[in-house]
């Protein structure tokens, strides 16, 4: 069967099983270094991901003059009663002048 190749492919047989080892060895030892660079990164990725945020230092009062607690933004200052109101009904007049039947809660203010 071979002899039938033998006008086709004029290599010797040794040449070409090595060629063909070594391209496979190639393509493995590539295969093996993407996975071993992608765990990497996923284990750095991983470690970044799970640190803990250092605590603030915060100078503020945490209690208000009535004794309830002020709403705090998603970046942990405070914001006063007050101003959570004034927000709120803000958003109430908008709404109301829009002929809106949107009934809502503000449950968080995030300070830009």
């Amino acid at each position: 069967m071979l002899n039938l190749l033998d006008p086709w492919f004029k290599m010797p047989f040794g040449d070409a099983a090595f060629y063909a080892i070594f391209g496979f060895l190639f393509v493995f030892a590539g295969i093996v270094i993407l996975i071993l660079i992608f765990t990497l990164l996923g284990l750095v990725m991983k470690k970044i991901g799970n640190r803990k945020p250092r605590p603030r230092k915060d100078k503020k009062s945490k209690s208000t003059a009535e004794g309830t607690k002020a709403a705090t933004a998603e970046d942990g200052s405070e914001l006063s009663p007050e101003l959570v109101a004034v927000i709120t009904a803000a958003v109430a007049a908008c709404l109301e002048s829009e002929q809106s039947a949107c009934d809502f809660v503000v449950r968080r203010i995030k300070k830009l």
